[in-house]
């Protein structure tokens, strides 16, 4: 036996190989082949599917797509052009919030490689970057489902342009990124290349971050040491609206000292350097009561994260993928909230400020 377990890999390697061979070959140029790029997922799906979303450039197409026999069952697909396609990839359910999708023969390939064509010739024509791809899905609202472009400008990193269109390419629509806020943008304008990207303006955020500490931080193992740098550069005790933070970024949301309407967001990197992100006004009839330091359990943490997979005995094999710490309920205590992860789903723990165990369970 112990001799022909190398001839049995050797065999399952090999048909592996044919596996490999037989599969869809994506097109060379997808956008000038849109259908042979469809016949090619068509191909590698191989059942009955709705498309969530799907991703097309000449570089890279990809699909999410959920099985019409089992709705409980979604996969991503990939293209690379010229390259045999792999299986699907099977995604969390969980992962999945919007559910707008179309039929797969409804998928109009060909009009996303006209809007791809329209949306880069708006881009050049107004002064914004080169887009790779356009998209199409749902909006963030989970509303209307089509065809959709971002452009980015060199010249102000705030800018943000987008491009919507109906999946058979038709009823073009523009807004841009005013603020926190969208505003429309003529078509018009786009198309005789005179709305270009709106000037960058100076913010208190463009301060340049506070150096590393010359140490590689995991925040997972604690943060007691990289909340009291946060609070020498605020200048004062910090008054916490939210605490974020995985093994490479923490993330701090503090009441500004000098006026409590007002919240700063710092995020500290894995190297120790810290930046303000962010300042906003705080949003009416949201919990705007801060809590302290002395509030949460910052010295037990480390051992709350560690021992949260096991809390759940299906994912006890899993992994810690957030942290939060944050007012519980309708502003009441700080609790802190660690996320779950493992192959097959999503879980949380939940703690109360105290470091008591509230909830442990799959998601």
């Amino acid at each position: 036996m112990r001799r022909a377990l190398p001839l049995l890999l050797l065999v399952a390697g090999f048909a592996s190989s044919i596996a490999r061979a037989d599969a869809p070959i994506a097109p060379a140029h997808p956008l000038d082949d849109p259908a042979a790029l469809k016949a090619a997922f068509a191909a590698r799906i191989g059942k009955p599917v709705h498309v969530l979303r799907f991703g097309y450039g000449e570089h890279y197409a990809d699909a999410l797509v959920q099985n019409d026999a089992a709705p409980d069952e979604f996969d991503r697909y990939e293209a690379v052009p010229g390259q045999p396609m792999k299986e699907g990839e099977p995604q969390k359910s969980g992962s999945v919030d919007c559910k707008k999708k179309v039929a797969f023969a409804d998928l109009d390939l060909a009009a996303g490689a006209r809007v791809l064509a329209q949306v880069r010739a708006i881009a050049a024509a107004n002064g914004y970057k080169k887009p790779e791809n356009v998209e199409l899905g749902a909006d963030i609202f989970c509303k209307e489902f089509g065809w959709r472009g971002i452009l980015l400008s060199d010249s102000n990193s705030d800018a943000m342009l987008e491009l919507t269109y109906a999946p058979d390419g038709s009823s073009p629509r523009a807004r841009e990124m005013r603020g926190d806020d969208w505003a429309k943008v003529d078509m018009k304008k786009l198309a005789a290349g005179t709305a270009p990207p709106p000037a960058a303006t100076s913010k208190a955020t463009d301060a340049p971050a506070t150096a590393g500490d010359g140490r590689t931080h995991d925040f997972l193992q604690g943060i007691e040491a990289d909340l009291a740098r946060v609070q020498a550069q605020v200048g004062a005790p910090l008054a916490f609206k939210h605490i974020s933070l995985d093994k490479t970024q923490l993330s701090v949301e503090v009441f500004q000292p000098s006026n409590k309407k007002r919240v700063a967001t710092y995020l500290v990197d894995d190297k120790g350097s810290i930046k303000l992100w962010n300042e906003d006004d705080t949003i009416p009839f949201d919990c705007n009561k801060p809590f302290a330091a002395a509030d949460i359990p910052l010295a037990t943490l480390p051992a709350m994260i560690a021992g949260a997979p096991a809390l759940i005995p299906p994912m006890a094999q899993g992994w810690v993928k957030n942290v939060h710490i944050y007012r519980s309920g309708l502003c009441g205590s700080p609790h802190v909230f660690i996320e779950i992860e493992d192959e097959r789903g999503f879980g949380n723990v939940e703690y109360d400020g105290r470091g008591k165990l509230i909830s442990a369970e799959v998601q």
